[in-house]
């Protein structure tokens, strides 16, 4: 096992232990031995810290403003055809791999679509843009079709010509996106980085890490502007802050790993 494989299968399994909904989980389990073994002050608080920190937690504009720290941090840019781009980098994340797509024959986009949605626009807009499709898949254990193989599907069921675009079918996570494109492109400069908004500011320090010059494109929003403070939406909330924390923690890491 390499330092890639370790770092790949390490972040999989802290990123189970840092999702609120399994702490909460793991929480009450705790309370609940607690209170089988009499602890009743424990069991008490610690009935007292699940509740708070589910309200906390559930709070729609809490999880909007943490959200917004990251989604804020680059401007839509105005992107003119011409000589300054080559064309488009798109970050695996919006596409599901898996049996679904290899069985139906139809590649299957999630709710971060508008990755491979908005490169789309670009192309169909300048056609003398490429695209630079980075991922083989985000899965401990993958099944079916790769993302990359159903981004294949796609733009091939969208007539984009092949010659207009270029896969990158080896990379698991955002540090191998930027590590092994450079592998399939002979330029670093002149690219545009679509991904969703949460995502870039870890995307654009770890491809600027290795010497790419990109142009950051935001998409994927999913934090109001203001608000919603008196809002509370446990399911919604939760997975906002869940994307906060991976995003927050998936930056340190990154920062502290060697090229």
């Amino acid at each position: 096992m390499n330092s890639d494989d370790l770092f790949f299968y390490s972040a999989k399994i802290l990123g189970w232990f840092l999702k609120i909904d399994n702490l909460l989980v793991l929480g009450v389990i705790i309370t609940i031995y607690l209170f089988w073994s009499r602890r009743t002050k424990l069991a008490q608080r610690a009935t007292i810290a699940l509740a708070l920190s589910l309200a906390l937690f559930s709070n729609l504009g809490l999880s909007y403003a943490a959200l917004r720290t990251l989604e804020d941090t680059y401007p839509i840019p105005t992107i003119s055809c011409g000589k300054d781009f080559q064309g488009v980098i798109i970050l695996g994340g919006g596409i599901n791999p898996g049996l679904i797509p290899e069985q139906r024959g139809q590649t299957q986009l999630n709710e971060a679509g508008e990755r491979i949605t908005k490169a789309l626009e670009l192309l169909n807009r300048c056609p003398e843009f490429k695209a630079l499709y980075s991922t083989f898949s985000g899965s401990l254990r993958p099944e079916g079709l790769s993302e990359s193989q159903s981004a294949r599907l796609f733009f091939k069921d969208q007539r984009v010509p092949s010659s207009r675009v270029i896969f990158e079918d080896q990379s698991r996570n955002t540090f191998e996106n930027a590590k092994l494109s450079l592998e399939v492109v002979g330029s670093k400069e002149g690219w545009i980085l679509v991904t969703s908004a949460s995502h870039l500011p870890r995307a654009m320090k770890t491809f600027e890490r290795f010497g790419w010059e990109v142009t950051p494109y935001p998409v994927d929003f999913r934090s109001e502007s203001r608000g919603k403070y008196l809002d509370f939406a446990r399911e919604s909330a939760i997975r906002n802050w869940n994307n906060v924390i991976h995003e927050w923690v998936g930056t340190i890491a990154y920062r502290l790993r060697s090229v």
